[in-house]
């Protein structure tokens, strides 16, 4: 709430949506725009605008908050708390969320609307429709675990909000369609809060907006002249660059990107498709914050290995718990989302995957606490190893919460960096930057810039050097 509204990316925004006199009149003018097909974006932007009554910074920013605050409270749903094994494993969750790097992309950056955080909230709420209701069943331990919504689908009206997900996610960015993705594997390894009808619907509303993108809008996808800097080997290339090494052949270049995407999520490196921690360690001075973010990585991502294992030595597929259908979707999950960041790499776009690992997480660490993680590896009786695996997930816990504690650091540095901007912003002249300069324009300018010079923002400078060097980017 005390980041201002960013001049990039979020001016021109609010000008254009200012100078609109209607959402229809906002969808005809912004709809389709280069390799992007985005009309509700836009009409999400120019809605808040109307109501915020002159109150801009309350009004997106605090969207941007309640956003933030719906997908905790949708994934705290999703781990189905019953027992204190799971509450243990969630509260271990929540910090693998908040910590990992793909989190903060849709907290930083302070867009009048956050649509990446966005679609994050749309595959949330999607994964909750197709659990259905759980009913707590303490006589048995087995069945605990076991998912009601393999008896039972939620009725019309979850079919009915889950097509209604899917097209407004579409609709409002390239990623949206992941919602799709985490219907159908929900529902391919055993949920069936959204019932096979459902299903159906919703992939022939894929198939309609396949169709208007590709065929009647001929809108197409993101390629090599999106315009963007990406991460290729041990540096970031800018847009000139990446034409002139890949511009007759780019397929191994977004390949290397899916490819990144995937280990980004899994080990927290590569970072933007550049694999920073080779880098600095062939330069000899590798930085506390890449130990920070890859070892924790590391081994969250060996613990969710080795439970998938284990799982799959158990047949678990012939009595799946609701624990082994969150792995599903989030493999499901991870591979679709990094398929979706072929063009250039960036946290934003693998976000969704970021909050499904945090899932997998949370199944990972309950299986180690439920089993002591001893049984399934044949050390029975070993109380020494028991012993070793807590104090591990203590320390692993800790990590995570202190790169969770980061997040505070990275987003009182980014919103001083704002506030700048909007310091060295002249309204009278933004015309020199390209902007609309008649009368509303140049008021609406200044109080923008007058919200974001009120707000108290803390120096990062007077920080202490400590907090840059393990939370800084």
């Amino acid at each position: 709430m005390r980041k201002p509204i960013q001049v990039s990316d979020s001016l021109q925004e609010l000008l254009d949506v200012q100078q609109s006199p209607s959402l229809w009149a906002t969808v005809v003018a912004h709809s389709p725009r280069g390799p992007f097909l985005r009309p509700l974006r836009q009409v999400q932007i120019k809605t808040l605008f109307d109501l915020a009554d002159g109150r801009y910074q309350i009004a997106f920013r605090g969207f941007h908050a309640f956003l933030v605050a719906l997908a905790l409270f949708l994934f705290v749903r999703a781990v189905q708390v019953q027992t204190w094994a799971d509450f243990a494993a969630a509260v271990f969750a929540l910090t693998v969320l908040t910590g990992i790097h793909t989190f903060r992309g849709t907290v930083r950056e302070a867009f009048p609307i956050n649509h990446f955080l966005e679609v994050v909230v749309f595959c949330l709420i999607t994964l909750n429709l197709a659990q259905g209701r759980v009913a707590p069943r303490p006589d048995n331990p087995v069945l605990a675990g076991r998912s009601a919504s393999a008896d039972r689908h939620g009725g019309w009206w979850v079919d009915a909000a889950a097509a209604a997900t899917f097209i407004v996610a579409s609709l409002t960015l390239e990623s949206g369609p992941l919602v799709w993705v985490v219907a159908v594997a929900a529902w391919a390894c055993g949920m069936r809060g959204i019932s096979r009808r459902g299903i159906v619907a919703m992939t022939v509303l894929l198939a309609g907006y396949l169709w208007l993108r590709f065929v009647y809008l001929s809108v197409g996808t993101p390629g090599l002249d999106v315009g963007r800097d990406s991460g290729f080997g041990a540096a970031m290339l800018p847009p000139d660059e990446i034409l002139r090494r890949f511009g007759d052949n780019p397929a191994p270049f977004y390949l290397y990107n899916v490819v990144t995407s995937v280990l980004s999520v899994l080990f927290s490196d590569p970072d933007r498709g550049v694999f920073h921690t080779l880098r600095t360690w062939r330069e000899g001075e590798m930085p506390a914050r890449l130990y920070i973010a890859t070892i924790p990585s590391l081994i969250t991502t060996a613990l969710i290995a080795w439970t998938a294992a284990a799982r799959v030595r158990a047949r678990a597929w012939e009595n799946p718990l609701r624990q082994d259908q969150l792995l599903f979707v989030f493999a499901a999950v991870l591979i679709a989302n990094a398929v979706f960041a072929y063009a250039y790499a960036k946290h934003e776009i693998i976000s969704v995957a970021g909050a499904f690992y945090a899932l997998a997480a949370f199944v990972a660490v309950r299986h180690v606490i439920a089993s002591g993680g001893l049984r399934a590896s044949g050390y029975h009786g070993w109380r020494g190893a028991r012993v070793g695996l807590c104090l591990l997930l203590a320390a692993l816990a800790g990590a995570w919460a202190f790169r969770s504690a980061g997040v505070h650091h990275m987003l009182q540095t980014q919103a001083f960096r704002e506030r700048l901007e909007w310091a060295r912003l002249d309204p009278e002249t933004i015309a020199d930057r390209g902007y609309p300069s008649d009368a509303r324009a140049r008021a609406l300018t200044a109080q923008l810039r007058r919200e974001a010079l009120d707000l108290r923002i803390a120096n990062p400078s007077e920080l202490p050097a400590w907090a840059d060097d393990w939370w800084g980017e």
